[in-house]
């Protein structure tokens, strides 16, 4: 439990910085929601969104979208590009979990301890999850709020609330596979320093094969290998997740811990 409170304090920075700026730009982003309630913005919208090409309309997410004169598509388009932030934030703070000890030169502080390495990486994962948990309930707090802020009226609060709680609990498996995959990466990193890229890698190098996926049907199935499509909001707010993606996130997330601990306990210390 000691490793835990030290993991906390070392991500309440992190998170206070990413919740504000993840706010902030959704804030941002849905003030511009009532001047679409207006009909020249509407036409003009509409005339836009026909002029592109349908191979663009995919790779955009808009060609499964309805009208984003209503403000649950407004929003799920908007928060598609948030969730691949907070994909890139959790596969970070699991790259970041194990490796950041030998980097700082805490790591002998912490073997000091009456601890196993499979206990050190049970509460490194634990607090991590907990702080990104932290972070997704605050986003979606500020999500609810803006929503039914600027929602119209006539339009049912309970609807809208239910159909963020499914993106946002769809969104929050997808974010832990991100985040097992880096652990697993942190097992094997040998400065924190690459935590970083890898991260990036992994969220932006598999969003690029679902893009790949969804512009030819001869590579449909790189769609299994890219997490992000699995919740897309327009898809997860019109029909859930699908039992085939929440399974395959299921067996990636156990798949990853577990070489995470393997790689762990035979990895060479830099103490």
């Amino acid at each position: 439990m000691n490793i835990l409170h030290i993991e906390w304090k070392t991500r309440i920075r992190s998170l206070i910085v990413w919740s504000l700026v993840v706010i902030v730009i959704l804030g941002v982003f849905m003030a511009f929601f009532p001047s679409m309630q207006s009909s020249g913005m509407q036409d003009l919208v509409n005339t836009k969104m026909n002029a592109l090409p349908q191979d663009m309309m995919k790779v955009l997410h808009m060609d499964s979208m309805a009208d984003l004169t209503n403000i649950d598509a407004y929003f799920a388009y908007v928060f598609q590009y948030i969730f691949i932030a907070a994909c890139v934030y959790a596969a970070l703070i699991g790259a970041q979990a194990l490796i950041k000890e030998e980097t700082d030169g805490t790591i002998e502080f912490l073997y000091a301890q009456p601890i196993t390495r499979s206990n050190l990486v049970f509460w490194k994962m634990v607090g991590n999850l907990l702080s990104f948990i932290a972070f997704w309930l605050i986003t979606f707090g500020a999500s609810v709020a803006l929503i039914l802020f600027l929602k119209p009226s006539g339009v049912d609060s309970g609807d809208l609330v239910m159909e963020l709680i499914w993106v946002f609990s769809s969104e929050l498996l997808v974010a832990t596979v991100f985040m097992s995959a880096g652990f697993m990466v942190s097992s094997v990193l040998r400065s924190a320093k690459q935590a970083s890229p890898v991260a990036l890698a992994l969220v932006f190098l598999t969003y690029i094969l679902g893009i790949m996926a969804g512009l030819n049907d001869n590579v449909d199935f790189l769609k299994y290998f890219s997490p992000i499509n699995y919740a897309i909001p327009s898809e997860v707010m019109d029909s859930g997740i699908t039992g085939t993606n929440a399974l395959i996130s299921c067996i990636i997330i156990v798949v990853m811990v577990a070489a995470t601990f393997i790689l762990y306990k035979k990895k060479d210390l830099k103490i």
